[in-house]
């Protein structure tokens, strides 16, 4: 029984970590973190929330963390994740930019309750040698994008970046955000996610 509680708990308390697509020229990633209920999985709809008016949702290429480390070298980081899906920053771009105005922590922008689609289908870590190199498009209602995203920072970097202030455990989630970011989205929308060709998370609005 107590390792059942063990084992439920640290699937519960997992970490949602996400790497910020930076401006020119790269500077150090930036990252932020979403509690746990912001995870949405298995292509559940998302309900548009009543206290924003400007829903957006940024592609999001994410690794899976498989075994505990902290002060992570450069050279290790491909050690400590076992296999790469296709994620969403889901955020309240209206509220962003008031917090941003107000010179406020953005935190109610990005880290409510189910903002982080994740797909249900994973590729082994194995299978894609350079993340740089993936084909990471999306559709929203049937229209795909003009361009593949890009994808700014590799686990060699994002990974020591983050370990030196935060211990990176079992099942915790690193999203790295793309350029890839939707206009406004209302009830009806759907956005379908391909890595390498192969469909991996679909997301409604409602």
């Amino acid at each position: 029984m107590f390792f059942y509680f063990c084992t439920r708990a640290r699937l519960i308390c997992m970490k949602l970590i996400f790497i910020a697509f930076p401006p020119k020229p790269l500077p150090p990633p930036v990252f932020f973190l979403k509690p746990d209920t912001a995870l949405l999985r298995n292509n559940q709809p998302f309900f548009l929330p009543d206290y924003t008016q400007d829903l957006r949702a940024t592609l999001s290429l994410v690794l899976r963390i498989s075994r505990l480390g902290r002060s992570i070298g450069a050279s290790f980081a491909a050690r400590y994740f076992d296999a790469v899906g296709v994620g969403m920053d889901i955020f309240a771009h209206d509220l962003r930019q008031k917090y941003a105005l107000a010179h406020q922590p953005a935190d109610g922008a990005h880290a409510f309750d189910y903002a982080a689609p994740v797909s249900a289908g994973w590729i082994p870590a194995a299978e894609i040698p350079a993340i740089n190199d993936c084909s990471l498009r999306w559709t929203l209602n049937g229209k795909e994008t003009a361009q593949n995203a890009a994808i700014a920072y590799t686990p060699e970097i994002i990974i020591p970046h983050i370990s030196q202030f935060i211990t990176l455990r079992t099942g915790d989630y690193i999203f790295i955000n793309t350029s890839l970011t939707s206009d406004t989205l209302h009830p009806g929308d759907r956005l379908v996610a391909c890595l390498n060709g192969k469909e991996m998370l679909k997301v409604e609005i409602r």
